[in-house]
């Protein structure tokens, strides 16, 4: 394959085991896709960006949407196709996109 999620998940692996790898480096995509990483890069060039937070429950999300406001976006760690990559108005839709994403991004 040339492109989507399974080559990215394959990527790292598969570099790390000393296979050569075409194309963007292995860790250019675990730069893109690790949301800690790819927020201090733009952090280190001085783009903006939204307030975020790496949340790993129903109820830390409720919060942080409690504090922001609506609408959420929810996008899961190491999908860079936009899978279950969502945008919630309410609890209810955010209690949904989560368990989508929970379902696509199940290590992260």
């Amino acid at each position: 394959s040339v492109g989507g999620q399974i080559p990215n998940g394959l990527a790292i692996p598969l570099d790390k085991a000393g296979v050569k790898i075409l194309g963007t480096p292995a860790s250019m995509i675990d730069n893109a896709e690790d949301r800690f990483k790819f927020s201090d890069m733009i952090d280190e060039i001085g783009v903006q960006q939204p307030r975020w937070r790496e949340l790993t429950s129903v109820e830390s999300a409720f919060d942080f949407a409690a504090n922001v406001g609506y609408p959420v976006l929810v996008r899961p760690s190491y999908v860079l196709s936009g899978a279950a990559m969502n945008v919630a108005w309410n609890d209810e839709q955010l209690k949904a996109c989560l368990n989508e994403a929970a379902e696509v991004s199940k290590d992260h």
